[in-house]
């Protein structure tokens, strides 16, 4: 069943417990590069291991041997993690809707806008590229000046595995997964630009999608060099 067209990546060695200070580089295509560095790698990884569910999932849901006690554990640890209520050893829909990858463009693109390419207050003190807020109280850390509270992450993968998750499993992006359902349900690629258009729950900002899709236009052929230079030194297979 169609995924993305971004390469699917081995897990990255590093997961960066420490965003380093990128305004000590200048603005431009060097700041730039730091940032692809660092955080292209850690998108693989993410979807790697979402891919890795995805597949297991498609096959044990194809195969006419039922599962083994192990396999439906298995199942039903995914169903706990993506909020979905399955029936022992069936692979629901719904499920395979939320258990999927996001394109590594729109990731990245997210995390330029939400974390000014990693220079933010935010990203620098708590690994949150992408603006994820949190509301129990004394949560996280309080952006200034206004009583909002965003979370914090002990590394920069496990703020990318946040974001991933949330898309896949809040009510506000039912229209995304059902978008990238229907896509790979017709054998179609499922690309940042299709996705991007169901991100109106994201953002307060009337014009974020457009600010998203502009910044794709300018950046998305570099964050693909990246990808694909990663996948070069990884020696890792779509």
């Amino acid at each position: 069943m169609p995924t993305l067209e971004s390469q699917i990546q081995r897990p990255a060695l590093d997961p960066v417990t420490e965003l380093p200070d990128l305004r000590d580089i200048k603005a431009g295509p060097k700041r730039k590069a730091a940032f692809l560095g660092m955080l292209v790698p850690l998108v693989q990884a993410e979807n790697a291991r979402i891919q890795r569910d995805r597949n297991w999932l498609i096959g044990v849901g194809s195969r006419i041997n039922p599962m083994t006690a192990d396999e439906q554990q298995r199942l039903a640890q995914l169903c706990d993690d993506y909020g979905v209520e399955c029936e022992p050893g069936e692979v629901s829909q719904e499920l395979l809707a939320r258990v999927n990858t996001v394109p590594l463009e729109m990731v990245v693109i997210q995390a330029v806008e939400e974390s000014g390419w990693g220079t933010s207050r935010l990203a620098r003190d708590s690994n949150n590229l992408f603006g994820m807020r949190c509301f129990s109280e004394g949560c996280g850390i309080a952006q200034l000046g206004t009583s909002r509270r965003f979370q914090t992450f002990d590394s920069v993968r496990d703020g990318v595995g946040a974001y991933l998750h949330n898309l896949n499993t809040h009510r506000a992006y039912t229209q995304l997964r059902g978008q990238r359902a229907a896509l790979a349900a017709k054998g179609k690629s499922i690309s940042a630009e299709k996705l991007i258009g169901t991100l109106h729950n994201y953002s307060t900002s009337p014009d974020y999608q457009q600010q998203l899709l502009s910044l794709l236009r300018t950046n998305g052929d570099l964050i693909r060099t990246h990808g694909a230079d990663n996948a070069f030194v990884t020696g890792s297979t779509a």
